[in-house]
């Protein structure tokens, strides 16, 4: 695999740097979790745990103190299980025991990355900063995520996905008509910013075998949001023209699009997403709809007048598509030219999606508690090196503390006599 024979010792938590994590344990590396019993990560306890087979899972909830002290397991948390397959490896680790924290300054010397995902400082006031592992590494890669990254004036400043997504313009620029901005529900940066995570490693890694030399590199979750808005950020610098218009239009009304919707289909809740980019392509959009009347008008006789009057234009195509399969349109306006798209949900992609299908993009994975479930694999196809869901060790997400006693015998040599003496003094919690 492409990063087999690479140990990563990893102290991220919830999605950001789970993220990068998860990316190099699909390419082969020993990903090493450090974790603690008495505070487990957030999303080991946070709902939807995954149910045993017939039993339905709850909704979406907080990693609060009472899910934390009433979860059935910290080894069922749905997130945990999306972002923490790649065969990682748990060790449960108490960095304040005297004898646990020399055991990490032990693992850092057997490492070839170290990754960590705490508020800025925390390592640092651990006793295990870049200086620090150098000490013991000198060749260590280092690869700190967080909201603010390690410099500059807001590096104290707390945040999650949601605040983070404020400062970097992304939830203003997502609501309703006539509504204040209302940003997305769920953390995209922690996805965005876990990608590049993986790039910084890998990019570390890629220096280290050329020189010789290791590196801190800080990653923030700030800065990725730039990659999510660079059409409206570029018309800002360009244009000095803010995205939000008067009344601010919906989001998903393009300006490069006319007609670009999403249009209801046959079936409760079921919709399909057309865009006409040109006018060749909406010809080709009305003789697939068989050139009904209205499509004929002044109104619609030009992209900027089909811009000008597009609440009219939706309304009419969504007659047209409301009594059709949304796959029947798609696959129509495909094979006609036009992009178009069924909008599917979660069941949709995991159960009926052929092309995910044919890509072999799940992967059937479990562990000792929880029973094979469908996981998403690495979204890139390596012909001559395979990545794997289930990482080199080829299993789902690991168990808290699973991998506890064969990782300190195998990476620093202790017997059974010496793990059960550190574990009886509370070091290995």
């Amino acid at each position: 695999m492409p990063l087999a024979g690479v140990r990563i010792l990893d102290f991220t938590r919830l999605g950001f740097g789970a993220q990068a994590t998860l990316i190099c344990g699909c390419l082969g590396a020993d990903v090493v979790r450090v974790e603690s019993t008495t505070r487990p990560d957030p999303v080991r306890v946070m709902p939807p745990f995954v149910p045993d087979p017939g039993d339905k899972a709850e909704g979406f909830g907080a990693a609060t103190l009472a899910n934390a002290t009433s979860a059935p397991s910290p080894n069922r948390g749905g997130i945990f299980y999306k972002y923490n397959t790649g065969g990682k490896r748990s060790i449960t680790v108490d960095a304040r025991h005297p004898e646990g924290l020399a055991l990490l300054r032990e693992l850092v010397a057997a490492s070839d990355v170290v990754t960590e995902s705490f508020a800025a400082g925390t390592l640092e006031r651990w006793g295990l900063g870049y200086e620090a592992q150098r000490a013991v590494r000198p060749d260590i890669v280092y690869v700190s995520m967080c909201g603010f990254g390690h410099e500059g004036p807001d590096t104290k400043h707390v945040t999650m996905g949601p605040t983070a997504q404020a400062l970097t313009g992304l939830t203003f620029m997502v609501g309703l008509p006539g509504r204040p901005p209302a940003g997305w529900s769920f953390s995209y940066l922690d996805h965005v910013g876990g990608y590049l995570g993986a790039v910084a490693v890998l990019a570390g890694l890629l220096h280290r075998a050329r020189t010789g030399q290791g590196q801190h590199i800080d990653v923030s979750q700030l800065e990725p949001a730039t990659a999510l808005s660079g059409a409206l950020f570029l018309d800002a610098v360009v244009n000095g023209r803010s995205s939000r218009r008067p009344d601010f239009p919906a989001g998903n009304r393009r300006p490069a699009s006319a007609p670009g919707n999403a249009y209801p289909a046959a079936g409760d809740d079921k919709w399909v997403v057309v865009s006409c980019r040109s006018d060749a392509q909406w010809r080709a959009l009305v003789k697939a709809m068989g050139e009904p009347p209205w499509t004929g008008e002044a109104r619609f006789a030009t992209f900027s007048a089909r811009q000008e009057h597009a609440e009219e234009l939706d309304a009419l195509i969504g007659q047209w598509t409301s009594t059709r399969d949304r796959y029947a349109v798609m696959d129509l306006l495909q094979e006609a030219g036009v992009p178009s798209g069924a909008v599917q949900d979660a069941a949709d992609r995991l159960e009926r999606d052929p092309q995910l299908k044919a890509r072999g993009h799940f992967t059937t994975l479990g562990n000792d508690e929880v029973a094979p479930m469908p996981l998403e694999g690495l979204p890139a196809r390596l012909g001559r090196t395979p990545a794997h869901t289930g990482g080199r060790l080829r299993r789902g997400p690991p168990l808290l503390g699973q991998d506890t006693d064969s990782i300190l015998r195998e990476l620093l040599g202790m017997s059974s006599g010496d793990v059960a003496r550190l574990r009886a003094e509370g070091a290995l919690s």
